[in-house]
């Protein structure tokens, strides 16, 4: 019999919790998360009178459940003193935590997905779901990965400089430094970031939806209320926005999640510019690590790893399995 009980609570009671949380992250500030999926449902698991974990169930379109556009680690968040118990008992403890909230999760939505904030590498339970049982589904668990720098508060600008790929990023760095890069503004709106997007997804032979543009908005009005920045660039001759980068801000995490600039200047050094930029105002803003949200393809992953990130592993599942 499961020690644990669990309860539905409202974002108020969710943000005591994350605010405690050693995996909390900006996208499950319920703030934040509320903004970003028109419905959110918070179950806290309890045990006695004690909070120990607690899943926010996402429903963007307000009917399936889903992972919103553009977040990052939206699954299960312990307490610290939950989390802290020796190691003897951990498996036990996750087991009944993990194993109650999978079978209110199936019985009330019929599917789960997740995505485990970093640090949560324990996916077995996951994994055990139905097992051995052939005419079952089971969870599909992918190993996904995040690029990010941290101890940037012991990083001076030089430092910073020294962690990217010497033959690639550091000569386009210094180059730009020299020849002069375009001004910064903060002129710049909505539009422009949909406009920027839209080129983006063309050059990959993709279309940009409503559904994308809405979220933007809702990310751009997240900046607004202070939850993050935009580090935008203009044209020195036409004045034109060429370059937005949107971060977030969250428990000493630098999010950078929309990332562009535009065609006529994807040639001239100036992704990198910006993206030295961006890790060096992070840290000014007392932001311990810059995450470049996910490095999970080829091209992309060499990116933004040329700027000294790390791999750091994160795990996706899914319920039932693809």
């Amino acid at each position: 019999m499961s020690s644990y009980k669990f309860d539905l609570i409202s974002p108020g009671e969710a943000k005591a919790f994350w605010d405690t949380s050693p995996h909390a992250s900006v996208f499950t500030n319920p703030e934040v998360l509320h903004k970003l999926s028109q419905r959110v449902d918070w179950w806290l698991a309890w045990k006695g009178n004690e909070p120990a974990c607690l899943w926010p169930v996402c429903m963007p379109d307000n009917k399936s459940v889903e992972l919103p556009l553009f977040t990052y680690y939206v699954g299960p968040m312990w307490s610290q003193i939950a989390y802290d118990i020796p190691v003897s008992r951990w498996l036990a403890s996750s087991m009944q935590v993990y194993g109650g909230f999978i079978k209110l999760f199936i019985e009330k939505y019929n599917r789960i997905k997740t995505c485990l904030p970093v640090g949560l590498t324990d996916v077995r339970v996951f994994d055990w779901w139905n097992y051995g049982e052939s005419d079952k589904p089971r969870f599909a668990i992918q190993p996904r990965y995040t690029a990010r720098i941290e101890s940037l508060q012991d990083l001076d600008d030089e430092q910073i400089i020294v962690g990217f790929r010497k033959n690639d990023k550091r000569y386009a760095l210094r180059r730009i430094m020299k020849t002069g890069p375009p001004p910064f503004t903060d002129e710049w709106d909505v539009h422009d970031f949909i406009r920027l997007y839209d080129q983006t997804m063309k050059r990959q032979g993709l279309a940009t939806n409503e559904r994308i543009t809405n979220q933007i908005r809702s990310l751009v009005d997240l900046v607004h209320s202070g939850f993050g920045e935009v580090i935008a660039c203009k044209d020195p001759d036409t004045g034109e926005v060429i370059s937005l980068r949107l971060l977030l801000y969250g428990k000493g995490v630098a999010n950078g999640v929309i990332n562009l600039v535009a065609d006529s200047w994807q040639q001239r050094d100036l992704p990198v510019w910006i993206a030295y930029n961006s890790i060096k105002i992070s840290r000014e803003r007392g932001m311990h690590c810059f995450d470049f949200n996910g490095a999970n393809s080829p091209n992309r992953g060499d990116e933004k790893h040329s700027y000294g990130a790390a791999p750091v592993l994160y795990f996706q599942c899914q319920y039932p399995g693809k």
